[in-house]
């Protein structure tokens, strides 16, 4: 093959390995539109929109990173690529440089922001070390185990952690580092000319959303057989999904509360590492994303199958309403109260009130608040959009991005520099309860003429 088939092949296979999906394509185009104007802003001065757009690419070279190891896997599994060429040269060498760029980024990026604390060289070979690792055991674990990859950056994060007595950044391990990149690759190298893939391995973060909506379906369903009960009522069981007996409601509890828990000790590891005030953030953080996600995965389960309780029920619109909104506030406390019993004593007696009095009941509050914000913004999509469930999983997290972003800018909780004034946070908190009231409002008026829909894609 010529020079410019071998670069051809090469620039194609890039494209198809880093850029699979749609949104990763539109999320490179939006940080080189931020990128460009913030380099050449800095010469003037401005280094606010360079920053932003170097954080713009780290998020951008992390989901591409998460794509790869799982696209690299597709592409070598599938009859299609194995009858045009052997691609596993072009594969490896790809995605070898593409993860010893993203460690040269990610140093860069580090000691720019921080240039007393870190120095490059050190940096850099802890970094590409570390990725290395995920990177080979992504790919491998993922061979075999596809439901296993989950467990890799927690395993990779224990292994790094188990070194708190040394000091990772020291120069003097900087060969030591360099040497195991060196032989990772060396056994990847050796792994993957050896691999014989015995069937299609599909890559789950490229699937389209109807296919990835199905795939979704039926691991829900698997988990609800398990938790499954005697139903108390048929509306409630309809709406959920699943049965709205107690019994599987403290199925359901003792499960979401043992993941929770298993989390939180992972975690005592760490905050018993690093200063109080990043500790504090990062349990504090932790708590608040838990009630987020557990709030937005009952209202998901809601949004999918309003349309059916309304087929199988004899209510009323307004009477539909006043009932998924009596449902979804009943199972958000009830989720919530285990937990706060939880994290009020691990709080309290392993990590010496980590967390004063003030903060630990303003990160449940306003976690709370969120999620009672994301039920209303979540019932205006439905009635605006038709019941789109891929405009309801921008909408809502970015409509959160914005609210956290405003709380970082104003010291609300995780800030800078943490504001100490109570009344700054009392002022937010009924600034959003306000827009709460006014969602409410909003959807009660619309609400109305609402037809009821399947879910689309």
């Amino acid at each position: 093959m010529s020079a410019q088939g071998v670069l051809n092949q090469y620039w194609r296979l890039m494209l198809v390995m880093l850029l699979p999906a749609r949104y990763v394509k539109w999320l490179g185009i939006f940080t080189l539109a931020v990128l460009i104007p913030g380099a050449i802003l800095s010469f003037f001065g401005n280094s606010v929109v360079l920053y932003l757009g170097s954080a713009f690419s780290l998020l951008l070279l992390m989901m591409v990173g998460m794509l790869v190891p799982g696209q690299m896997l597709a592409l070598r599994s599938s009859k299609q690529f194995q009858y045009m060429a052997d691609l596993r040269y072009p594969l490896f060498f790809i995605a070898m440089f593409f993860w010893l760029l993203v460690s040269f980024w990610l140093s860069i990026t580090l000691v720019l922001l921080n240039p007393k604390e870190f120095s490059f060289y050190s940096i850099f070979a802890v970094t590409t070390v570390a990725l290395t690792c995920a990177a080979v055991l992504f790919a491998v674990v993922g061979s075999y185990i596809q439901t296993a990859q989950g467990f890799v950056p927690l395993f990779v994060w224990i292994l790094f952690l188990s070194a708190k007595n040394t000091d990772l950044l020291s120069v003097a391990n900087t060969g030591i580092y360099w040497l195991v990149t060196a032989l990772l690759w060396l056994g990847m190298f050796a792994w993957w000319f050896r691999w014989q893939p015995q069937k299609y391995l599909i890559n789950f973060m490229t699937l389209p959303a109807a296919e990835m909506q199905r795939q979704q379906a039926n691991n829900v369903q698997a988990i609800t057989n398990v938790f499954s009960a005697v139903p108390k009522t048929l509306a409630g069981s309809l709406l959920s999904g699943a049965s709205d007996g107690v019994q599987a409601w403290w199925k359901r509890e003792l499960g979401q509360l043992v993941f929770f828990l298993l989390l939180l000790m992972f975690m005592l590891y760490w905050v018993r590492q690093i200063p109080a005030n990043a500790a504090s953030m990062m349990v504090s953080i932790y708590v608040f994303i838990y009630i987020c996600i557990r709030s937005g995965i009952i209202f998901q389960s809601f949004f999918r199958n309003l349309y059916r309780m309304w087929i199988s029920s004899n209510y009323s619109r307004v009477e539909i309403l006043a009932y998924i909104e009596k449902r979804y506030f009943l199972m958000l406390v009830a989720s919530m109260v285990p937990v706060t019993l939880v994290f009020v004593l691990v709080n309290h007696y392993l990590l010496n009130d980590l967390l004063g009095l003030f903060k630990a009941a303003y990160v449940l509050f306003i976690g709370f608040i969120f999620s009672s914000l994301a039920f209303y913004v979540g019932l205006l999509v439905y009635i605006k959009s038709v019941a789109s469930f891929v405009l309801l999983n921008w909408i809502t997290p970015l409509v959160n991005l914005g609210l956290i972003g405003i709380m970082v800018y104003l010291n609300i909780l995780w800030g800078p520099s943490p504001s100490h004034d109570h009344a700054s946070y009392l002022w937010f908190s009924g600034a959003l309860l306000m827009l709460i009231l006014l969602g409410r409002v909003w959807v009660k008026s619309s609400w109305k003429n609402v037809n009821f829909f399947r879910v689309k894609n």
